[in-house]
């Protein structure tokens, strides 16, 4: 009798394990559950793997489960001193989800794009990049192609433009859009989608493309949903009005440590800090901040830092 019984139990257990891994993801993805839902579906679509969702929800489906965030239809230009500090605050920031860092900039005038050696052949880390420019903060910056998921973080898309040229993007039409993050030569933190003509009424000198932007003339961008970009590893950028820099890192994918933020998460924190404008950058394995000879947070990727194509640098 007793071995029928223990027969019975494992075969129990047995039956409720395959249930159980049968029936989550349906629960998740179509149950109740809405933050879960939410978070699952915002990270695969930014992994590797976003056919997996498409293939389940179209984009109306998709935009009723994340939620949107705000197009940027115009940004002011706010006028500042830019101050003449050489000072750099950093700060440790937390919750019960993650951990992560403000680093704060005085003086935007600091702030230069800088680029791995080779960004069409290979990538290299943050670190390595403001070594080699002799910067004494960064963090990660824009966008890259990826292709087989090789790690070597070259092939970036979009603009990349340092001191008022395009290293990358000189064959994109002057008319047509895309994804800006960088400063304009007074100082001023720029973020939206833009075209060359665009920009150069700005009077913008460096930038990346990537986004999207979080905050804008004082205005959050995220007010339905959490972004849609689910939990993770996050990079961001911000400026108050008096022209101060806020350089953010959010530590990610690390349980018992930190699991990450949402890109409203970001925002929010951001909008907290003083930010007036505000823009979400690379992130994943690719966040990284350093500063005065180390890096400060700890990089999801096993190997340490990512390879990386370009990085806002602090001279």
């Amino acid at each position: 009798m007793k071995s029928f019984f223990s027969k019975f139990w494992v075969k129990f257990i047995l039956l409720m394990f395959i249930f159980t891994a049968v029936s989550a993801p349906f629960v998740v993805l179509f149950g109740p559950f809405n933050n879960v839902k939410r978070a699952v579906i915002g990270a695969v679509l930014q992994s590797r793997h976003p056919h997996y969702i498409t293939w389940l929800f179209n984009d109306e489906q998709l935009q009723k489960i994340l939620g949107t965030v705000g197009v940027v239809k115009s940004q002011e230009l706010f006028k500042f001193e830019a101050k003449e500090d050489a000072s750099l605050n950093l700060q440790k920031i937390e919750s019960a989800r993650y951990v992560g860092y403000i680093l704060e900039i005085p003086n935007p005038k600091r702030i230069q794009v800088a680029t791995a050696a080779n960004i069409q052949e290979k990538g290299d880390t943050t670190s390595n990049i403001a070594k080699m420019n002799d910067g004494v903060a960064a963090i990660n910056g824009g966008g890259f192609h990826d292709p087989n998921g090789t790690g070597t973080g070259r092939l970036p898309y979009g603009f990349i433009l340092h001191d008022g040229e395009y290293i990358i993007g000189k064959d994109v039409g002057p008319d047509e859009d895309v994804d800006f993050v960088g400063f304009s030569k007074s100082g001023n933190l720029i973020a939206g989608n833009y075209d060359k003509t665009e920009l150069k009424d700005m009077d913008a000198s460096e930038g990346i493309t990537f986004g999207p932007p979080l905050i804008v003339n004082g205005e959050k961008m995220i007010t339905d949903g959490d972004g849609g970009w689910g939990v993770g590893p996050r990079t961001a950028i911000g400026q108050r009005k008096d022209g101060t820099v806020l350089f953010l890192v959010i530590d990610g994918r690390q349980p018992g440590y930190s699991i990450g933020a949402t890109l409203r998460d970001v925002q929010d924190i951001l909008y907290e800090k003083g930010a007036y404008i505000a823009a979400n950058l690379d992130g994943g394995s690719s966040t990284t901040l350093y500063l005065n000879g180390k890096v400060v947070n700890k990089p999801a990727d096993l190997l340490g830092e990512r390879m990386i194509p370009t990085a806002f640098i602090v001279k």
